[in-house]
């Protein structure tokens, strides 16, 4: 059996199931739902097994399916309807975002990586391959949280802010971040804006985390 071309309903006690008999409802709509089999007679749709695997290939089973998949008994949660061939294919989907993921994170620099711990604040004192192992396991897990992070074009900018923090280039005093006295932003992506508007200022502080000879400042540097 091809699992793509299954639906599975599965009795949620399926010790205790004797036979079950599934009425006819109303919908969402009000309009009746009243269960026709493949020669469009009304039927009576009894089941004696707690797990049921309908072919969507089969035309009857197409039916019964589309009669049962909002039938109040799996709506409540008494049937679990499980599309096999979604669940296939989210599963090949999920296991080939992980593969990539866990590449990128391989092929992650030890710049990368100490970036990438900064970030989500693990503690930098443990050895890069430390690190490098812990990021892998996060790109196996949760692979669209790792790209986003990865691939984050503001990603050297947010690295920034926490180094400037740390040095004192910026301060963060009630909820607000400063540089100097002035007031550049109450959440990180409004200092970045406001990095991007000072380049001259940002260079400057890039050079003083550095340990390096500041470049000089122009007037006028911080736009208002």
């Amino acid at each position: 059996m091809e699992a793509n071309a299954f639906v599975k309903y599965e009795f949620h006690s399926p010790k205790r199931l004797g036979f079950y008999t599934f009425s006819n409802y109303k919908d969402k709509t009000g309009k009746n739902q009243i269960y026709k089999d493949i020669n469009g007679t009304n039927a009576q749709l009894k089941w004696t097994s707690p797990v049921v695997l309908l072919d969507m290939n089969n035309e009857g089973h197409v039916i019964m399916d589309e009669f049962l998949r909002n039938n109040p008994s799996v709506l409540t949660g008494e049937w679990k309807r499980t599309d096999l061939a979604a669940q296939e294919q989210k599963h090949t989907k999920d296991t080939l975002e992980s593969a990539r993921a866990i590449i990128e994170a391989a092929k992650m620099t030890d710049k990368d990586v100490l970036d990438f711990a900064r970030l989500k604040g693990y503690n930098l004192n443990a050895e890069t391959d430390v690190l490098r192992a812990k990021i892998i396991g996060v790109a196996q897990r949760n692979p669209e949280s790792f790209m986003s992070a990865q691939f984050d074009p503001e990603k050297d900018l947010r690295v920034f802010i926490l180094e400037a923090l740390k040095g004192g280039q910026i301060g963060f005093k009630n909820n607000t971040f400063y540089y100097g006295r002035e007031a550049i932003g109450t959440n990180e992506e409004q200092v970045l804006v406001w990095l991007k508007a000072n380049k001259d200022i940002h260079a400057i502080l890039k050079h003083e985390i550095r340990g390096e000879v500041k470049p000089t400042k122009s007037k006028g540097a911080a736009k208002k």
